[in-house]
């Protein structure tokens, strides 16, 4: 499936040079998964080719037969530029994302993809209940930059976003896509039933950054290189963090 969605990686005519320098390519880096059910193991591989970022994220359980596939995202951003009052400036559009989730043992299926032409997001749902079933389309709201959630560390270092956040007091702003939806609201509480959150961003610290959305906030921290370190989302009691770090926490 990922072979698939890398064959879509063309390239886009772009003005300005996004940050996809900073992006970098690997097979699947694992990190240890926390959230109010249990530990997991998350696998993110990163694929970067030309103005297009493609990613796979799978969340693994372990157990004493091996590891169970819980659930897997694909996902496909367009980075390139849109005309403003002050010039071209970095655009990262979706084009589309495949989640699947196993829940309670039965399989859901969607996919996200952008119809430039209506500006419209087509979404696709295949699963075992009546209301998530068949296609409906969600009018895409004006914006920028549009960060898959799946994607955020890739979107926000690629968009140019990390350094706007980092001048004294600014907050940059971005949509926040749910590319799980509409499963998001069984992952996670308190979200609306849309696929896009008005989200922003703020500096914590040198490497730590606030996003600001619904109601809620994640802390994301990077490496003095810009590459993704761990992610803290506390009202919903999820973390991801290098295994080690974890193992670290247990011992305590």
């Amino acid at each position: 499936m990922m072979k698939l969605l890398l064959l879509l990686l063309v390239t886009s005519c772009a003005t300005v040079k996004p940050k996809l320098n900073k992006v970098r390519s690997n097979n699947g880096q694992i990190f240890s998964y926390r959230d109010v059910s249990g530990e997991f193991e998350i696998a993110r591989e990163i694929k970067v080719n030309k103005q297009k970022i493609a990613t796979r994220t799978r969340i693994f359980s372990p157990n004493n037969e091996g590891e169970r596939l819980l659930e897997k995202t694909f996902a496909i951003s367009n980075v390139g530029s849109v005309k403003t009052s002050g010039g071209r400036a970095i655009a990262i559009r979706p084009e589309l994302s495949q989640h699947t989730v196993w829940l309670e043992g039965k399989q859901y299926f969607s996919q996200l993809k952008l119809i430039p032409s209506r500006k419209v997001l087509e979404v696709i749902m295949q699963s075992p209940e009546e209301k998530w079933q068949g296609k409906k389309e969600y009018k895409v709201p004006k914006g920028q930059i549009f960060c898959f959630y799946s994607q955020l560390p890739e979107c926000l270092v690629a968009s140019g976003l990390l350094e706007k956040a980092k001048k004294r007091g600014s907050r940059a702003r971005f949509i926040l896509i749910w590319d799980s939806f509409p499963y998001h609201q069984e992952h996670f509480s308190g979200l609306k039933a849309s696929p896009f959150s008005t989200a922003s961003l703020g500096q914590e610290s040198a490497t730590s950054y606030l996003i600001e959305f619904n109601g809620q906030s994640i802390s994301i921290h990077f490496s003095k290189d810009a590459i993704f370190a761990r992610l803290l989302w506390t009202s919903q009691g999820i973390s991801i963090l290098p295994p080690a770090e974890m193992q670290d926490t247990q011992d305590m």
